[in-house]
Formats: structure tokens, C-alpha cells, sequence
């Protein structure tokens, strides 16, 4: 399936979500925690071939209509639940014809450091000085042409027009894509913009490397992360699922509150 235009009502949905409070700022945790409290840092790519892991976790498909028919998408765990998750992600190997579509990688979460040092050089820590979710539409309309230019990491991510691999990974030549963010199979699964809220065990896909296999899906290592975090799909439309997916563990991100009381 093509990834589909990016529209305001679904784009809030899917990036407004919220979280317990934590006053820690996103660029102080860990790149694999998937951290974030503006849609500036999720910085705005496009041609670019990618995995799309927003919807993985349990073994069971998560249609949003039972008469549908979606792939299942598992995370599944080591043994001692340590080390990486093995997420199963849908894959966008296509260009849409027609207005750009973009998919978007989370500055506090690129797992290159030295991409990452670069990418925040040029864009800043909140990704404010290039192309990004918040700016997305006046750039697109050539009103804020300063701040409009490409994140650096997207020139890592390769090309669907020439075929091109990523090269985040320089030492992994076998990464067939690299785990973005995008709107691709939005209509086919329950999301919710407030998040389902949780604590424990959670994969952060954010940048994580991805090998195709033979059924059009991908592989993903995916770094398990222990904290808070939201899911982006609604529990009571999923029957039987929750928070704790054991083995498994839910492809997740975590948004920060940063309202901290004085005190008084």
C-alpha cells in the first residue's frame, strides 16, 4: 500500500500523544528511548525507502475493522528480555506520484551518533532549523524558506528513485531500510491521538536498521527500552490487548511533559 498525504487531522492524531509527567528533556535520555515533547524534532524526509513500526508489538493482527485484513506484525523478545527486539514493520518501498510524501526521523533518536551530532549541528536540537513536522506546511508553502532545508540524516536513509541503500548503518551493508515515521496504513488500524499510556518494556524502532524478507514486510532490530511510554492504537478496540503483550513488547515512543511545578 502507498503512504498516504499527510492531513492535519490524522497527523495530530498520530504525533499529539501524551504522556505521565517527566521533566527530563528528550535530548537527556537515551537515543533508543524514542523520547519527545515537540513536533519540531520529528524532521521531515522523503524518497527515501523506510520500515513503518508504529503499528507492531503483539503476535495477533490490530485491524481497525475486523473485516480487514492486515499482516500480523510481533515484537518478540530474547529470552531474558534484554538487548534488541525483532519487530516485524510494514515496509514503503514506493514513491507516491504527485505531492511529496513524507515520512519523519526523531533528532533524539538517531542511533548513528555521528549522524546525529551533524543532523543537530545543522538543524539544531529541536530540529527548528529544517524541514519538520511542525514547519512542514509554510515551508511547503515558501513562506519560511530560512528555516525549510533538509535534515542531514535523511541523506543517509537512500533512494527509492535509484535504488540506493541507507548508509546509516556503514558497517552493516546488509540494512535494506531504516524505521521512520510516517501516515502508510494509518486507515487500517485503530489509532487514538491521546496514546494509550504504559510503563515497562518497549521497543524504540526510531532509526533502528531493517532487512526486507519475502512477504513484502521487514525485520527490525529494535532496541527494548524500560519507562514510560504510549501506544498509538486504542486498547478497547483491541480485543484482549493491553499494555503487557509478554513475551512480546509494544513498538513505542515516549512524550515528554515538561509543565514542571515550582513547587509552590
Amino acid at each position: 500500500m502507498k503512504p498516504l498525504r499527510l492531513t492535519g487531522i490524522l497527523w495530530l492524531a498520530m504525533l499529539m500523544i501524551l504522556t505521565a509527567a517527566n521533566p527530563l528533556l528528550a535530548q537527556d535520555l537515551p537515543p533508543r528511548s524514542d523520547s519527545w515533547f515537540t513536533n519540531s524534532q520529528f524532521l521531515a524526509c522523503t524518497g527515501n525507502p523506510y520500515a513503518m513500526c508504529f503499528y507492531s508489538g503483539p503476535d495477533a493482527p490490530t485491524p481497525s475493522d475486523p473485516s480487514q485484513s492486515v499482516p500480523a506484525l510481533p515484537c518478540t523478545t530474547p529470552g531474558d528480555r534484554k538487548g534488541n527486539s525483532t519487530c516485524t514493520c510494514y515496509a514503503v518501498t514506493e514513491e507516491a506520484k504527485g505531492t511529496p510524501q513524507y515520512n519523519f526521523v526523531l533528532i533524539t533518536s538517531i542511533l548513528n551518533p555521528k549522524v546525529h551530532e551533524e543532523t543537530v549541528a545543522a538543524c539544531g536540537e529541536t530540529g527548528e532549523n529544517c524541514l519538520n513536522g511542525d514547519n512542514l506546511k509554510t515551508c511547503m508553502s515558501g513562506i519560511k524558506a530560512g528555516f525549510c532545508q533538509t535534515a542531514p540524516v535523511c541523506g543517509y536513509l537512500g533512494s527509492i528513485a535509484d535504488g540506493t541503500k541507507p548508509t546509516l548503518y556503514p558497517d552493516n551493508p546488509d540494512v535494506d531500510m531504516v524505521s521512520t515515521f510516517s501516515l502508510a496504513h494509518a486507515t487500517q488500524h485503530p489509532l487514538t491521538g491521546d496514546g494509550e499510556s504504559c510503563s515497562g518494556l518497549y521497543a524504540g524502532c526510531m532509526t533502528a536498521p531493517c532487512k526486507t524478507d519475502e512477504n513484502g514486510l521487514t525485520s527490525c532490530s529494535c532496541p527494548i527500552v524500560e519507562g514510560d511510554y504510549q501506544v498509538g492504537m486504542n486498547f478497547s478496540d483491541l480485543k484482549g490487548l493491553s499494555c503487557d503483550i509478554s513475551p512480546n513488547v509494544w513498538s513505542a515512543a515516549n512524550k515528554l511533559d515538561l509543565h514542571i511545578s515550582s513547587g509552590n
